[in-house]
């Protein structure tokens, strides 16, 4: 899978990884054709306050939505880059919950999204 955090990239890579929703979502409406998955990371919302957790819950709410209306899908993760900053199923599960997205649904979605994407790469000899 191609990453990127580049916008201007997103007709090309498989995922974009946003770390500002509110300051992206303009550029994103113009450049939207859907199919990427849109990625947000928890580990940016272990680093605020409650103030700022309460924005990047409601930013990820949007941002799903967008995602729902736009033909993307969207991706949380956990952004560690250790196993200490790993988060569990049903921590995610809970989350998921928080922003107000049924977390059986986004499994489902995002299983059929991963299959789709590895699909068009992978070809039977």
């Amino acid at each position: 899978m191609v990453v990127s955090e580049n916008i201007d990239e997103i007709s090309r890579v498989d995922i974009l990884v946003l770390r500002d929703f509110r300051r992206a979502k303009e550029r994103l409406k113009k450049k939207a054709k859907g199919g990427a998955g849109i990625e947000i990371t928890i580990e940016q919302a272990r680093k605020l306050d409650a103030a700022g957790v309460a924005r990047w819950v409601a930013d990820a709410h949007d941002l799903y939505e967008f995602c729902q209306s736009s033909g993307f899908q969207f991706i949380l993760s956990s952004g560690a880059s250790s196993p200490a900053g790993a988060v569990s199923g049903q921590s995610f599960d809970a989350i998921l919950k928080m922003m107000g997205i049924d977390p059986q649904k986004h499994w489902k979605e995002m299983n059929s999204w991963l299959e789709f994407r590895l699909g068009r790469r992978v070809r039977p000899c």
